[in-house]
């Protein structure tokens, strides 16, 4: 008789590693990556009880259900993911350097377009607005804000879009923004005699061997367990990296739906 086997259907199969976002709100508009991450692990976590009777048939019950959501951090957490994950656990001051008040970066043609965000390659220590003195294109000259173009935050870094405007004619040309800012000296972290701590929401994207993406986002509200831990290496390791454990626990969120309190996974097919 021939050994009977599953068949393996790819479109099943998960490949390769995952992101791990977290965000505020629950609809993960403003989520953010929160970088290199090494053993990325879910786990959901049951306690199941025996409901006994004396003239009836007994029957198991799921009396609590919750997630688990574990990794290594390769390297430390940006101040915005940690801000969300930590809340006001900590106070982080920065001590302003020198202003440098006319740094100059260039856009090369190609490598900007319109409605796409720009980034300065370098911030306010603070984290306050950077004051754009100009920017210019190699076509159209001198442009002008909050006309032509526009600066915005995204992910806790400043920098400008550029629109299509009736003054910026064309793509095909290098823009050089100036602008001023003052960076940081130092940067001080404290923490300690704070206790409240946050509630987040956290999403893990994955693939399938057919290239479908695999969302996994909580439902219930998630908290960090755990503390920081940072192992130091010896200069001669075979890997240098030190990795932080970070343990997030995920409660169901009992104003939902029965049945949708906890987890979701979304299955997007590939294009």
């Amino acid at each position: 008789m021939a050994n009977p086997q599953t068949t393996e259907t790819t479109a099943q199969v998960l490949y390769g590693a995952v992101k791990v976002e977290v965000s505020a709100s629950a609809n993960m508009a403003a989520a953010v990556d929160i970088g290199a991450a090494n053993g990325v692990k879910y786990t959901e976590e049951m306690k199941v009880s025996t409901l006994e009777n004396d003239n009836a048939v007994d029957r198991d019950i799921v009396t609590e259900q919750k997630g688990m959501i574990e990794f290594e951090q390769i390297q430390m957490l940006n101040e915005a993911a940690r801000a969300i994950m930590r809340g006001s656990l900590d106070t982080i001051v920065a001590n302003a350097g020198v202003l440098v008040p006319a740094a100059s970066q260039t856009s090369a043609s190609g490598d900007w377009a319109y409605n796409e965000f720009i980034p300065f390659e370098n911030q306010n220590g603070d984290g306050t607005i950077i004051a754009v003195t100009s920017v210019t294109g190699g076509t159209d000259g001198p442009i002008v804000a909050e006309t032509d173009y526009f600066v915005s935050l995204v992910d806790g870094v400043y920098g400008i879009v550029i629109i299509d405007s009736a003054t910026v004619t064309t793509e095909s040309q290098a823009f050089v923004i100036v602008y001023a800012y003052t960076p940081s000296a130092s940067t001080d972290y404290y923490t300690g005699g704070k206790t409240e701590l946050p509630y987040f929401y956290a999403r893990l994207t994955n693939e399938n061997e057919d290239g479908d993406l695999v969302v996994w986002q909580t439902l219930g509200k998630s908290n960090l367990m755990k503390g920081d831990e940072i192992v130091f290496k010896k200069y001669n390791a075979d890997d240098t990296r030190v990795p932080i454990p970070v343990s997030i626990q995920v409660r169901q969120d009992i104003t939902l739906d029965s049945g949708k309190q906890l987890m979701k996974r979304t299955v997007t097919p590939y294009v």
